[in-house]
């Protein structure tokens, strides 16, 4: 029997729970994704296209390794931070002034579109800043999801 071997990362929980990033003037390479109720449609092909394409323009990673996607009920864009290109692309994005939260998502399927309003209602309490953009990284593909329960990382920028 084969064992099929997955690239789902090992997430250290304590690296993202509860924490603020600057991502101003950060460059992040994406592409326009379908969504369907706020889950991304064929998420894994499209997260290969987008990694082909990068190599293919030549984009360098950084050492940021989350492949985000938005939280968006229809449409929405999967995205990964590169180094400074050199010429333009549409289909970059900088990030402006703003900061981001970020928390872990870890249970049940179910519970996952309440804990993001959760969140998101947390950080305008809190701040007293409406969340301008919410980003999920979905750090098990669906196979390790069924296998161990969903992780997931939710970034909220103000």
């Amino acid at each position: 029997m084969v064992v099929k071997r997955c690239n789902c990362p090992n997430i250290n929980v304590e690296e993202w729970e509860g924490k603020e990033f600057d991502w101003e003037k950060k460059t992040f390479y994406y592409l326009r994704i379908s969504n369907f109720m706020y889950k991304p449609q064929g998420l894994a092909e499209k997260i290969r296209q987008l990694k082909k394409e990068i190599v293919h323009k030549n984009y360098d990673f950084t050492d940021f390794t989350p492949i985000m996607c938005d939280w968006a009920a229809f449409k929405g864009r999967v995205m990964v931070q590169i180094k400074n290109p050199e010429k333009y692309d549409e289909n970059i994005y900088i990030y402006d002034m703003g900061t981001i939260y970020s928390t872990v998502f870890q249970g049940p399927s179910k519970l996952f579109k309440q804990s993001v309003k959760d969140f998101q209602s947390k950080i305008e309490l809190d701040y007293g800043i409406p969340p301008q953009d919410t980003l999920i990284w979905y750090a098990h593909c669906p196979a390790c999801a069924k296998e161990k329960e969903n992780l997931a990382v939710i970034f909220i920028k103000t």
